[in-house]
């Protein structure tokens, strides 16, 4: 063999040596890195997320977004407990002391009446007040005398201009009633208390404490949850792996505005307001995500 070539050979085998020595420093380094599957999403996070960032994560599709995403509905259903009245008085005179007295007199004995039907002071807030202007258009027709000289004879023209007719004084109070067999009585004793001033904006039911009803309904909720999980992995032919994310919205306390069958409001009437409460739904949702088990 030439010199020639043994020194070609020589740097083949450097080259050789140096290549294989490589491969084994990446092997070793790939398999002391290897850990298993993450325990639970959390652990599959990027670096400073923290479980309150689970459902954004995975919402806005990084990172391995796959499994079987599912939601769950539940309901529960309860009588209302609380009603919540807004009822007050409305004033309009000519002069804004003229309406506040009016409005102050109409409020007394409003309160006083609701006094009077066991409610408390804590249960009556002033929720609005207000004294305002009153304005009307009206057709107003205006002439002119024409210049003499130009022989022009008198000129008129009919504008419209927003004219002062008085002022209204508002006055409104939240109510809450924990007696629902005397709304129909508050209802009539606001009309006759305070007259013609009387106004009512709204009647509406609530239920005070739902933490038994919440619980119900997530319990349904998290049922249909796991059914519906079960019936995807069934359909698909794949087999349903743990639970890796749970989240819940709603179960907000329920409200709904009553329905007035007769308002017959006082003045001398015989025939009573009639409130029906009915019933309130709450509902609760869940959304989990379920590892595919291999």
């Amino acid at each position: 063999m030439t010199p020639q070539a043994m020194i070609r050979s020589k740097k083949m085998m450097v080259l050789l040596g140096s290549a294989l020595a490589l491969v084994l420093v990446v092997g070793c380094s790939s398999d002391s890195s290897e850990v298993g599957p993450p325990a639970t999403i959390s652990e599959s996070l990027p670096s400073g997320y923290g479980s309150s960032s689970a459902a954004q994560w995975l919402q806005s599709g990084s990172g391995d977004s796959t499994g079987i995403w599912v939601n769950g509905t539940g309901k529960a259903t309860g009588d209302p407990d609380l009603g919540v009245l807004e009822l007050g008085v409305e004033a309009l005179a000519n002069k804004a002391s003229e309406a506040r007295d009016m409005a102050a007199k109409a409020i007394d004995a409003t309160v006083s009446m609701l006094k009077a039907n066991n409610i408390q002071d804590k249960d009556l807030q002033t929720s609005q007040f207000s004294i305002n202007p009153q304005y009307d258009m009206q057709e107003i027709r205006r002439c002119t005398d024409g210049l003499k000289e130009e022989g022009k004879g008198t000129e008129c023209r009919t504008e419209f201009e927003r004219v002062l007719i008085g002022y209204q004084v508002t006055n409104i109070l939240t109510v809450k009633v924990r007696n629902l067999e005397s709304i129909s009585s508050i209802i009539d004793g606001a009309t006759e208390a305070a007259g013609n001033l009387v106004r009512i904006n709204a009647v509406n039911f609530t239920i005070e404490d739902t933490k038994a009803l919440l619980e119900v309904a997530r319990e349904e909720a998290i049922a249909d949850l796991l059914a519906r999980a079960n019936s995807m992995a069934t359909l698909s032919g794949v087999e349903l792996g743990k639970l890796v994310f749970l989240s819940e919205s709603g179960g907000a306390s329920p409200q709904s505005f009553a329905r007035m069958e007769a308002a017959a409001f006082g003045f001398g009437g015989d025939q009573s307001t009639s409130i029906l409460a009915g019933e309130l739904d709450i509902i609760v949702n869940v959304q989990g995500v379920f590892a595919i088990a291999d």
